[in-house]
C-alpha cells in the first residue's frame, strides 16, 4: 500500500542538546557503578556475532539471531550457555517469533528482497519463505498462534494464520508502526513511532477501531500486553512508559524509567521489564504499580527481551554482544511467552563491520550505509555517536527530516 508521509517529531539539534546532557549524566554516573538491585547477580552469556532478536519456544529453547550478511539463529536449550545448534537463515535476520507449536518465524532478506523465513520445529534451516514488501518487518505472535507482521514502510500490520504461508489480512495503521503487541483477547496494538500514537485493532477486524495519543514527541517504540490486558508502551524521547488500561482509549498514567527506553516485556506474573538503551539498565515495574521499583545494570545497549519457561528474563545487549539473564517471576503456564515487542523497529540494527553490510544502527560500523529505502547518518562527534547511536534520520512530510531510533 502507498505509505503516508511521516511527520517530523524532533529536530536534530534539539535531540543533540538533550543527548549531550544525557551523556554528561552518564559520565558522572559511571564514576560509581551500583550493584544490580536483585537478590542474585545477573548471569552474562557472551555470544558470537551480532545478537539482535530473541524469542523463546514452548520447550524452553532460546533463539537468538545473528544480524549479519551470513546471518543465522543460535538455539540454546534450557540451562545452556553455548548454543546446541545453529539454524541457517537468510541475510540480516532482524526479528524472531515462535508459535505455540514451536514453528520459528524469521524476518530476513535475500539480496534486496525482504522475506519471512519459516523454520519447522527442531529444524536446522529455513524450509519455506514468504516474500514481503521492502524494508524491515517486526514480528509478534498472537495467543491463538497467528503471526502479526509490522510493516513500517507501508504503515500497516499484516496477519498470517498459524500453519499458513500467506497473508490473511492487512490492516492500516499509523505512520511507521514498528512493534505490535497482541492481548489475550486477540486485540492488537501497533506502536506508530513517527505519529506518536498507538493503533488499536479488534480481534479479526479489517480496520482499526481507534488510535491512542502518546503525547507530542514521545516516539513510542516497544509495546507489550500484560496478562490482564494492560498495555505498556516505551516512549523513547520522554523516558517513560505509557500505560493503557484494558479497553482504554487514552493513556491512564505514565511511569518514569531510564534513559532511552526502547523495549518492553510483560512477564507472565504481570511484572514489566523495560530496557533503557542509553543508560544500559533494565527498569522493573511490579504488576499494577505506578513506579519502577528496581533498576538493574545490564550490558551495553540493551534492547529486546524475552521470558523463558523457567521464569528468567533474557536481555540482548547489542553493543557488548552478550545476553544478560535476570531472575524473573513465575513462568507462563499457557501459550508461548511473547518477546517484549517482538522485538516486533526501526529499532534494530547492529551488525558486523564492513561497508557492504546493511544495518540500521550506530552500534558497530561508522561508514554511512544504505538500509532499505533510507540512509543511516552518523554523528560527527564521538559523544553523539555514543549517545545517539541508535537514532537516524527519516524523511518526513514535505521532505523534512525526523530522528528515528534504530
Amino acid at each position: 500500500m502507498t505509505s503516508k508521509p511521516a511527520r517530523p517529531f524532533a529536530k536534530p539539534f534539539t535531540a543533540a542538546r538533550k543527548a549531550l546532557g544525557v551523556a554528561a549524566g552518564l559520565f558522572l554516573a559511571s564514576v560509581v557503578v551500583a550493584a544490580p538491585a536483585s537478590a542474585a547477580d545477573p548471569k552474562v552469556i557472551d555470544v558470537v556475532g551480532q545478537p539482535l532478536a530473541v524469542a523463546s519456544g514452548p520447550d524452553g529453547t532460546l533463539y537468538v539471531s545473528d544480524y549479519r550478511w551470513d546471518g543465522s539463529v543460535s538455539a540454546y536449550r534450557p540451562g545452556e550457555t553455548v548454543p546446541s545448534r545453529t539454524i541457517r537463515t537468510g541475510q540480516f535476520p532482524t526479528s524472531l517469533a515462535v508459535t505455540p507449536d514451536g514453528t520459528l518465524y524469521v524476518s530476513q532478506a535475500d539480496g534486496g528482497q525482504s522475506e519471512i523465513g519459516i523454520v519447522a520445529p527442531g529444524a536446522d534451516e529455513v524450509s519455506q519463505v514468504m516474500k514481503v514488501s521492502g524494508g524491515k518487518h517486526w514480528l509478534a505472535v498472537g495467543p491463538e498462534g497467528s503471526l502479526y507482521v509490522a510493516n513500517p514502510d507501508e504503515n500497516s500490520v499484516s496477519v498470517v494464520k498459524q500453519g499458513e504461508a500467506w497473508v490473511q489480512r492487512t490492516i492500516q495503521a499509523g505512520p511507521y508502526p514498528v512493534k505490535v503487541a497482541v492481548a489475550k483477547d486477540g486485540t492488537a496494538y501497533a506502536a506508530n513511532q513517527l505519529a506518536d500514537t498507538v493503533t488499536v485493532i479488534p480481534p479479526g477486524a479489517a480496520w482499526p477501531s481507534h488510535t491512542i495519543d502518546m503525547g507530542a514527541k514521545a516516539n513510542p517504540h516497544g509495546i507489550a500486553a500484560a496478562p490482564d490486558g494492560t498495555i505498556y508502551v516505551a516512549n523513547i524521547l520522554t523516558d517513560d512508559v505509557a500505560v493503557i488500561e484494558p479497553g482504554g482509549t487514552a493513556v491512564a498514567r505514565r511511569i518514569p524509567v531510564g534513559t532511552g527506553p526502547q523495549e518492553v516485556l510483560a512477564a507472565a506474573d504481570g511484572t514489566v521489564y523495560v530496557s533503557n538503551s542509553l543508560d544500559d539498565t533494565v527498569s522493573v515495574i511490579p504488576a499494577g504499580a505506578a513506579a519502577a521499583t528496581r533498576t538493574i545494570a545490564v550490558g551495553d545497549d540493551p534492547a529486546r527481551m524475552v521470558q523463558r519457561g523457567d521464569g528468567s528474563v533474557v536481555v540482548v545487549n547489542r553493543r557488548s554482544k552478550s545476553l544478560t539473564v535476570l531472575d524473573g517471576g513465575p513462568a507462563a503456564t499457557a501459550a508461548p511467552v511473547a518477546t517484549g515487542g517482538g522485538e516486533a523497529a526501526v529499532d534494530d540494527g547492529g551488525g558486523s563491520g564492513g561497508d557492504v553490510i546493511a544495518k540500521g544502527s550506530f552500534d558497530v560500523a561508522l561508514p554511512a550505509v544504505a538500509v532499505g529505502s533510507g540512509v543511516v547518518f552518523l554523528a560527527g562527534a564521538a559523544m553523539l555517536v555514543v549517545v545517539l547511536r541508535r537514532r537516524r534520520k527519516a524523511s518526513g512530510a514535505g521532505g523534512s527530516e525526523a530522528w528515528v531510533l534504530d
